[in-house]
Formats: C-alpha cells, structure tokens, sequence
C-alpha cells in the first residue's frame, strides 16, 4: 500500500469519517477542533492526513504550531486538549505520519513536538509518565453506579443536598458563572487560566458535544465544571470549587450529577481528569471507582535543543507558583490568559 501525506485546510468529511469511526478518538482529533478551536487561541494548525493510492484515510495526526515569544516554536498533538497524537489504523500510516511531522517541525525550526498519547509510540523520543487521567467505566442505570459508591460517597452527595446545594447544566449562557469560579480557584492554585474565549468557542462549535454544570448555595455559585462528550467518551477538562465551601460538599454533588447526566446520555466512558498519582486530587477520583490510565507524553527533539520538562516541585516552578498566587485576581484574569495560551 502506499501512503500519501496530506495538509488538510477545511473540514474534510473523509477525516471526519475517519476519526468518527475510531473506537480511541476524542473529539481533539476531529478536523473542526483545528479549525475553529485553534485559529481563536492565535495559532495555526496543521492537519495531517495519510491516505492510500485511492484517497482512503488511513490515520491522521492534528498538530497545533506554537510560535511562542515566551516559549519559542513547538508543536503540540493536540492544543488545548489532554489527548493527541497518531490516531492510526496501520503502521504503515504511523510511521508516514510520524516521519512528515518531523519534516514539518524542522521546516518551521521547532524545538519539538509533544505527542500526548495514551499508547506509547515505538521510536526514540524522550518521555514523561508522571501523568494520568482517571477513568470510571459508566452503566447505562445510574442507580447501578450509585449503588456501587463506597458509603462516605454516598453520604457527601447526600449532605450537600441537604446543605441546600442545587445543580443546574446548561450551555453558553452559563459560561460567565462557570468562569468566575475557574479563576478564582486558579489564581488560588498559582496557575494562570485559559481565556474565556476558549470555552466559548468549544460551547459555539461543539453545541451538541460540551456542557456546562454550576452549583449553587441560593444565588451564590459555588462550584462549575465544563464538560465534553464524544465517541461516548465524556471528560472534565475543567472544574472548580469555592473552597471556603468545600464542608457542604458541593463537588460532590456536582461529580455526581454529571456522572448520572453521561450515564443517561449513552456515554460509556468517563474522565475525572489529568493528575498525579497520589497528588492532591487522586484520591478524590480515585474514591469514585476511577481506574488510572496511563498516559504517555512523548517528545520528538531537534538534533540542535535539549528539551526542559519543568518539574512542579521544583524550587523555580513553586516560586513562580507563590508568585502568583499573591497577585491580585483582576490582575491574573488579565495577563493569565496571555500566557495560558502560550501553552496549549
């Protein structure tokens, strides 16, 4: 068979087919989140395609380019998503598509890619595995799931509904409230946010995939998560609480209640989330039943850089940490987006 490499500019259906019909696909890798997510956040996208001698899609890799003047050139599979890389049905098309990244990103004088895959790729590229999503298996009966949660579990959920904690889910509308709960809690974990405006664009472009899930004690939210679903697959990339309320449980309740709202939408799969194995929010994901997957972030570097992988813990990170924590919050919504999207 032989293999061709294509850029792909527009949203080609025969892709769309492609990663539609991919039991590992996330929605990262269908050709309108390089088209309409990836343009918003000032970056462009290169799309890649293998196809055979008859134009049949065989696998593609989404890359976005990063032409950062805090970060230098990079590229990313995929921007803005925990997930990318080769999304293949053949090694044939693995390897092609591989070998024309490494062109590209050598053309456009980047120091690497990141491929962020959940399968190792067999070629020699640096790696970091300190990383994990948790997943929970999902039952088509809620009461199936609920049934199955240990008992403190049960009783959290139950104790902020007693609290008076209500739930209500909707879309762009309630992006406003989602937002001011995600800075506040990202400024009190010294990381700057990503910019409304991404949020907003996912709610536009992906209407029937993405939703928004607030929390609230009377008027006052307490606590927001910002989900997609696709392919079955639904995920948090998102989510926060105030925690001067964290006593009445209100993440519980609002876990649960998208939990139960994915069980009834179909979803089979369910993503609490990247974290670190036993950091801050492991056992919470983990409490639920969640199952740590692996993931495999590997690095393609130009022969002529040396790659830097800034550890959390380490005394220049935590410091930038300290720093940003005592900013002010008008401050760290004004510049914080600036840089976030500089990592995407």
């Amino acid at each position: 068979m032989t293999i061709k490499i294509k850029i792909i500019n527009d949203s080609n259906s025969a892709c769309h087919d492609f990663v539609n019909g991919c039991s590992e696909s996330k929605i990262c890798y269908l050709p309108a989140w390089a088209e309409s997510i990836l343009p918003f956040m000032g970056h462009k996208s290169y799309y890649l395609a293998a196809t055979n001698q008859d134009d049949i899609v065989h696998g593609v890799l989404p890359l976005t380019y990063v032409n950062s003047r805090l970060f230098g050139k990079r590229m990313v599979s995929q921007g803005f998503s925990n997930y990318g890389g080769l999304l293949t049905d053949s090694d044939q098309a693995r390897d092609a598509l591989f070998r024309r990244a490494v062109e590209l990103a050598t053309k456009l004088q980047c120091k690497s890619i990141e491929f962020r895959n959940i399968k190792p790729l067999p070629y020699d590229l640096r790696s970091r595995t300190d990383k994990i999503s948790m997943h929970l298996h999902l039952a088509s009966d809620p009461d199936q799931l609920w049934n199955s949660f240990l008992p403190k579990v049960r009783n959290q959920v139950r104790k902020a509904e007693k609290s008076g904690i209500t739930v209500s889910e909707g879309g762009v509308e309630l992006l406003e409230d989602f937002y001011r709960v995600y800075t506040i809690r990202m400024r009190q974990l010294g990381t700057p946010g990503y910019p409304r405006l991404l949020m907003y664009n996912i709610l536009k472009q992906f209407k029937d995939n993405s939703r928004i899930f607030l929390v609230r004690l009377g008027n006052l939210t307490v606590g927001a998560a910002f989900t997609m679903c696709y392919n079955g697959f639904a995920e948090i990339p998102w989510a926060a609480t105030l925690t001067e309320y964290n006593n009445l449980c209100p993440n519980n309740l609002l876990y649960w209640s998208i939990i139960k709202h994915y069980c009834l939408a179909g979803a089979k799969c369910f993503d609490f989330g990247r974290c670190t194995v036993n950091g801050p929010t492991y056992q919470f994901k983990k409490q639920w039943g969640a199952e740590p997957i692996e993931l495999h972030y590997q690095y393609w570097v130009h022969p002529s850089h040396e790659l830097s992988i800034a550890s959390q813990n380490s005394p220049k990170y935590q410091k930038k940490v300290q720093i940003w924590k005592k900013l002010p919050l008008w401050v760290t919504r004004l510049i914080g987006p600036y840089i976030s999207r500089q990592l995407p």
